[in-house]
């Protein structure tokens, strides 16, 4: 989609304003598409927008696409089901109604049975989730593969909370099962999405994993606060919101689009200072999201048991490793949080808390001691 010709939608409602601060990855990602790659990494950091990014440009797709959500898949056989659930209700929607019941005699399902038949691949086992799961998840993209009359786009967003739930072996067979199918002829075509330094880009650069350089990388950052107003010469229409108050909601949002956009629809339209107006409807959502954000801060010491601390100190603006405790424990917490999308690296050698509101309520609940270490000198 060219995103600088479309016809405006109602500026209320447009939709492409989420791509304010992302114009160029989107169309990047567009480009890379639009060259049908067997497989494509996207390598994204922690509420990036890559979401929204990748529904987006997916809806402008030139070929039938099969968008699936690994964070609610527990191993490869949950993978599996999901991605031959998604192709038989988009691919094959006369069979949808026999796939997600439990009846065992349908029509439509012993037709769309014997056509696969020869391709070894047993239907019921994959709708009932039995077998191997990397066995199963090669019969589902040879599935989606089958009922696609062109070559299908099967997108997999948030693989790496997937991968980072299962043990290195499993995790590397898992992506062994996908880099074999990406290499059979007949095969669909592959849009991966993980986590900046996760393990599915990680495996894409080690010469020892099945993965390694099966496709391309496309490097998806959080937006910088500047980048919103910088894309505003492109997305101006999109949006009547003024400069100074994107500008105000994307420092206060850490450049979380998600979150900037969240706050911008709570600014009230009343006289004053426009920076006071958004700093107080970032208040409401913080009001708002407390009790979810004080869990999830409670739930950090699950992770590791210094991480709360390590949260807070990041929070304040104080180096993990200035703070006085052993400096192992401090890179197992920070590996850990890394691994689960708590933490992320924006630059080299600084570490940011991935949600926002996480760190502000951080900020405000840290231990009076990293209190001094923030304010020492």
């Amino acid at each position: 989609m060219d995103v600088s010709t479309t016809t405006a939608e109602p500026i209320a409602l447009d939709p492409r304003r989420s791509l304010i601060g992302l114009i160029s990855e989107h169309r990047e990602l567009a480009i890379q598409l639009a060259e049908h790659l067997d497989l494509l990494v996207i390598e994204s950091d922690p509420l990036s927008g890559t979401s929204v990014l990748l529904s987006m440009t997916l809806d402008d797709a030139d070929r039938p696409t099969l968008a699936i959500d690994a964070r609610s898949t527990g191993d490869a056989l949950d993978l599996a089901m999901a991605i031959a659930t998604a192709a038989v209700t988009r691919l094959a929607p006369q069979a949808a109604s026999w796939w997600n019941s439990t009846s065992t005699i349908d029509i439509e399902g012993l037709s769309l049975s014997h056509a696969l038949a020869g391709q070894g691949v047993n239907l019921d086992d994959l709708r009932l989730g039995a077998g191997s799961g990397t066995e199963q998840l090669r019969h589902a993209l040879e599935l989606a593969a089958a009922l696609s009359a062109g070559p299908a786009l099967v997108a997999i967003d948030h693989l790496d909370d997937l991968l980072e739930r299962l043990n290195a072996q499993a995790s590397r067979e898992l992506l062994g099962a996908l880099r074999a199918d990406h290499q059979r002829a007949g095969s669909v075509q592959q849009l991966l999405v993980g986590r900046t330094d996760g393990r599915l880009a990680s495996a894409l650069r080690d010469p020892g994993h099945p993965l390694y350089r099966a496709g391309p990388i496309l490097r998806v950052r959080r937006p910088r606060p500047q980048r919103f107003i910088d894309d505003l010469a492109i997305g101006r229409a999109w949006t009547t919101v003024p400069d100074d108050v994107i500008a105000a909601a994307a420092e206060l949002a850490a450049g979380a689009p998600a979150y900037v956009w969240r706050t911008l629809d709570a600014v009230t339209t009343s006289t004053g200072h426009p920076g006071a107006r958004v700093l107080d409807a970032w208040r409401h959502l913080r009001q708002a999201t407390e009790p979810a954000t004080a869990q999830q801060f409670r739930l950090l010491a699950s992770t590791h048991r210094a991480a709360p601390t390590v949260v807070c100190a990041i929070a304040l603006g104080v180096g993990p490793y200035e703070l006085p405790l052993n400096p192992k424990s401090v890179n197992d917490a920070l590996t850990r949080m890394r691994a689960r999308g708590q933490v992320f690296s924006p630059e080299k050698q600084r570490w940011a808390v991935s949600d926002p509101l996480l760190g502000a309520w951080a900020r405000e609940h840290a231990p009076i001691w990293v209190y001094r270490h923030a304010h020492a000198g």
